[in-house]
């Protein structure tokens, strides 16, 4: 089948799901949009996006006014450790992930359905991004904690443009500044008021809480099988990140720019072997940073069996990775805007 008539259908609605249906039209696929079924997932109220995100988004989906009118964020609170709490610079809007999916679908290219539009019998590939509940895909979760998340009324003296991360001995606590004297917190490890009761930073930024919460998984997890043979997963149905990076918008796009460029050069002739191989190491190093990352985070508190048993569940994720990682090569492919060019590859 030519470079013109290659087809992907697309399972999903959530970021990863968008970028992807955006991207693919424009490097000569044919998309079909299907709903995955991933049941009642509770969307974000408040989420960060980076300025690196928002360029990212803003160039995949060609619209320099994706992120109009959104609060902005410019300075990160840390109280983590022992130590008084430090004021970083940051640069970038919250929005809930409800408005970001509204905005993007309203800038996304139209979807070519291939069986209408040029009579193709069905797609080249797959590409999964939300997994349906009972889903026979094998997942590993490393860790079983859940984050609760909450709107909040913040104190007139609390700044707009803020967001608020603290550790406590039982847990941590998340605090964001929405607009409008609102706030958006997630607390993991315990429940909201005792997590609340021990905090010296957050807990004096918080005015009341407005509604009962709701409950989301909050612990690394990732499926064991990332690809194969005529389909791959990406989003949430590849991997699910700590929350605690703030960058789970980022990692979804950037896994649908290299989904996107790997099935094209699979339907363009490339070895599908060899591509899919490029997509699960990609993926795989890049958990691997994140559960790197988070060790790090949760080793500057180092005290409190909560602690002990985050470190304990992130130890486990970083060598089954690095089991998974075994003998694998190293990139063989160098992703060049939204293209993969092959480089030469050795062992890891």
């Amino acid at each position: 089948m030519g470079m013109a008539e290659w087809g992907v259908r697309v399972l999903g609605e959530g970021i990863a799901a968008s970028c992807c249906t955006q991207l693919l039209p424009k490097h000569g696929g044919f998309v079909a949009r299907g709903d995955a079924g991933a049941g009642n997932r509770v969307a974000l109220p408040a989420i960060l996006v980076s300025q690196s995100t928002q360029k990212l988004l803003a160039d995949i989906f060609e619209s320099s006014d994706l992120f109009e009118g959104l609060p902005e964020i410019r300075k990160r609170v840390v109280a983590w450790g022992k130590g008084e709490p430090v004021m970083l610079p940051h640069s970038a809007v919250v929005v809930s992930e409800g408005v970001l999916l509204e905005r993007l679908r309203a800038r996304m290219a139209d979807v070519n359905k291939w069986a209408v539009d040029r009579g193709v019998a069905g797609p080249d590939s797959t590409i999964v991004t939300a997994r349906p509940p009972g889903d026979s895909a094998v997942q590993m979760h490393f860790g079983s904690r859940m984050a609760l998340v909450s709107e909040v009324e913040l104190r007139e003296e609390a700044e707009q443009d803020a967001c608020w991360v603290e550790a406590v001995e039982e847990g941590w606590l998340f605090l964001l500044a929405t607009g409008g004297g609102r706030g958006s917190l997630i607390c993991v490890g315990g429940a909201v008021e005792k997590l609340l009761t021990k905090s010296r930073l957050v807990r004096r930024h918080v005015k009341k809480r407005c509604g009962a919460p709701a409950e989301l998984a909050a612990y690394p997890r990732t499926a064991v099988d990332l690809c194969g043979a005529g389909w791959l997963a990406c989003g949430s149905a590849a991997m699910t990140f700590d929350p605690l990076c703030g960058e789970g918008v980022g990692n979804a796009a950037r896994e649908a720019i290299l989904a996107c460029a790997v099935v094209r050069a699979i339907a363009g002739g490339g070895s599908e072997q060899d591509l899919l191989a490029e997509y699960s190491l990609r993926l795989r190093l890049g958990f691997l940073r994140h559960l790197e990352n988070c060790r790090e985070f949760y080793q500057r508190d180092g005290a409190g069996a909560f602690w002990a048993s985050e470190l304990n569940s992130i130890a486990s994720g970083i060598a089954w990775t690095k089991e998974k990682l075994r003998g694998a090569v190293r990139p063989r492919f160098r992703l060049v805007g939204f293209e993969l060019k092959r480089i030469a590859g050795e062992k890891i």
